[in-house]
């Protein structure tokens, strides 16, 4: 058994936490991207912007293949852990309603 005095807190580079950033941020910001476009693609009847929404969406995909490359494994597994903690608290929050 080891004294807990001895275990020293990991430090992970500046390159594990942005390959946790782009790992987090990628759907919302790809999904957000496509939504925005779509009604922008609506409203001006251009489909020029539904093809900006498409490129946006592909771009959050290298997004998250860069973030995959940054954090490797262990970030991957943080990263869900993040996202499944943040999932909890929205709809947490959300079946609770607004209280003041």
């Amino acid at each position: 058994m080891q004294d807990t005095n001895d275990i020293k807190p990991i430090k992970f580079s500046l390159r594990f936490y942005i390959g946790i950033i782009l790992l987090t941020t990628n759907q919302p910001i790809g999904w957000a991207a496509m939504l925005i476009c779509n009604a922008i693609a609506i409203d001006k009847q251009n489909i020029f912007f539904t093809y900006l929404g498409v490129a946006f969406y592909a771009l959050s995909w290298g997004m998250l293949g860069l973030g995959v490359l940054l954090a490797g494994p262990e970030g991957v597994r943080y990263s869900r852990l993040l996202l499944k903690r943040a999932w909890r608290y929205c709809t947490r929050f959300f079946k609770r309603g607004k209280r003041m």
